[in-house]
């Protein structure tokens, strides 16, 4: 697996566009400093312009409250169609705007005259770490372990950190 990391130019943002399909269920960790920290499905909604994560929340939930107390949050993506993998660390932060929460709800299918109980939640993206795999298995340690062997770069796939602050 080759390494390719990017920084904080906009070729860092374009990959992570290459790599997210929405919408997709990830798995959002809050209260980071916990052991264990809270996790939870999410349905990202949509990446704008400037490179945010979008998500619709319900006010009443453990995770908004967590973000109340500390922003930080992890999300952690996959694709196994097409065997991407990433784990993304940003902040979080509820946004009001009730035109865009209405937008989001509705493509959804939601009544938007039921989603009084909704809030927008918008994940600034700092850093994140991507595995993306050529070939539809599991990576074999052996093969892996053959290509560094004979000096080869292995042919399986892509893997490598995206700093995203100040994009």
């Amino acid at each position: 697996m080759s390494t390719r990391n990017y920084t904080k130019d906009n070729k860092g943002l374009q990959k992570m566009r290459e790599l997210l399909t929405i919408p997709k269920i990830v798995m959002m960790a809050t209260h980071l400093d916990k052991t264990p920290f809270s996790v939870c499905p999410m349905t990202l909604q949509k990446m704008d312009e400037q490179g945010d994560l979008w998500f619709l929340s319900g006010r009443d939930t453990e995770h908004f409250q967590d973000i109340e107390r500390d922003n930080k949050v992890q999300l952690i993506y996959t694709d196994e169609a097409n065997h991407t993998y990433i784990s993304i660390f940003g902040n979080a932060t509820h946004i009001v705007d009730e035109q865009q929460k209405h937008e989001l709800w509705s493509t959804q299918g939601g009544d938007t005259n039921n989603g009084a109980h909704l809030v927008l939640l918008n994940v600034n993206m700092e850093s994140a770490y991507y595995w993306e795999s050529s070939t539809n298995r599991l990576v074999s340690f052996f093969d892996e372990d053959s290509a560094k062997v004979e000096n080869k770069e292995s042919q399986r796939g892509n893997k490598g950190h995206i700093n995203l602050q100040n994009h």
